[in-house]
């Protein structure tokens, strides 16, 4: 699953942009509670300030772009102030995180799964990430390229000749590469903004305005069931608004034990969840009422990492899974203490037949 720390990092490494640690001293005169290092950008989040052996970071000032520090006081004359952390060659990390962000917008603006619910980063296939990267990668080097742009060469009366547009030449170069290279890439794959579509045709019934089921072909001698072929739906044009519920699907193999962690960035103690599977989602049209096939145990467990993040591990007995549907619904919701409800999570459940069994058949 990408993330975008993950992409992030995988840019740095694309560009040459690979972070390098740094400790720098000072020795206050006094009057000023401004420094400037000799490194930028810089990474502002793990930076260390001390003074003395005063820990100061969380009340300090950091202007990443240029590498400057603020103090939130002046030190006094002769003390010391010991500035360590990480910089950058290039770019910052809020500037990085906009070149991944705007480059999975463009890449993905077609993405759907089966449901017809645009992809996001969480449910990005991992086909798409390294395409992701490169893209991300141009609109990283045309910033370079940009800023390279407004050098000047430099002639000497002595004959020195210093061609600083040279820079901007190779930047451009790398840029058409990776341009080529995106381009490539997603027409192999089938992927990205320049995939080449290929489609099967499908029939709508005239009553319903459904798909037709589409199954997989099978050999003469085949003697297994047919199987449900689900193929992402287009948006055709849809610009409905996101909800605020992320569409993720589950995939099982029957009779085999699941289990699912969440982690939520808040504190669950006092909310009830309720995670179910059901052959169809509840509409009110339902001539018939959605089944429930299947009920999620839920535990509640919490751990500190800087702050409250909660979890719930969610889980199916192999006997529960060997007798769910290939395709069926689930979601989980919460209920507050007042009774609010939330739902933070839908999507399918695909589950695969399982062959062996311990019971149940026999043998010739």
């Amino acid at each position: 699953m990408a993330t975008l720390t993950t992409l992030s990092d995988r840019l740095r490494a694309e560009i040459g942009d690979i972070g390098r640690s740094f400790v720098e001293t000072f020795e206050s005169d006094g009057l000023t509670k401004r420094f400037q290092l000799q490194y930028a950008p810089i990474k502002g989040s793990n930076l260390t300030i001390k003074v003395g052996n005063t820990n100061v970071s969380s009340t300090s000032t950091v202007e990443e772009v240029v590498g400057m520090v603020e103090l939130a006081s002046t030190p006094i004359a002769g003390s010391q102030v010991t500035i360590s952390g990480t910089a950058y060659k290039y770019f910052t990390d809020t500037e990085i995180q906009y070149y991944v962000n705007s480059a999975f917008l463009e890449h993905a603006r077609s993405t759907t799964d089966s449901n017809g619910a645009l992809a996001t980063l969480a449910t990005l296939p991992s086909i798409d990430e390294y395409p992701l990267v490169i893209l991300a990668s141009t609109m990283a080097l045309y910033t370079l390229a940009t800023d390279s742009a407004f050098d000047i060469d430099i002639i000497s009366p002595d004959g020195v000749s210093i061609p600083r547009s040279e820079r901007f030449r190779q930047v451009s170069e790398i840029i058409a590469n990776r341009k080529e290279q995106y381009r490539e890439l997603c027409n192999m794959l089938g992927i990205g903004m320049y995939k080449i579509e290929v489609f099967s045709l499908r029939r709508t019934s005239r009553r319903t305005n459904a798909y037709v089921p589409i199954y997989r072909p099978k050999e003469i001698d085949d003697r297994s069931l047919p199987q449900r072929v689900y193929l992402s739906i287009p948006t055709y044009g849809d610009i409905t608004p996101p909800g605020t519920v992320t569409t993720r699907d589950l995939s099982m193999y029957a009779g085999d034990d699941f289990e699912l962690i969440l982690k939520f960035n808040m504190d669950l103690s006092t909310y009830t969840p309720l995670s179910q599977i059901r052959l169809s989602p509840s509409y009110p049209a339902n001539q018939v009422g959605p089944v429930i096939v299947a009920t999620f145990e839920i535990e509640k467990f919490a751990s500190q990492t800087g702050g409250i993040l909660d979890s719930l591990r969610l889980s199916l007995e192999d006997a529960v899974t060997a007798s769910l549907p290939r395709t069926a619904f689930w979601d989980i919701q919460l209920t507050s203490s007042l009774g609010e409800v939330k739902t933070y999570l839908t999507g399918k459940v695909f589950t695969r037949a399982q062959v062996s069994k311990t019971n149940g058949d026999f043998s010739v």
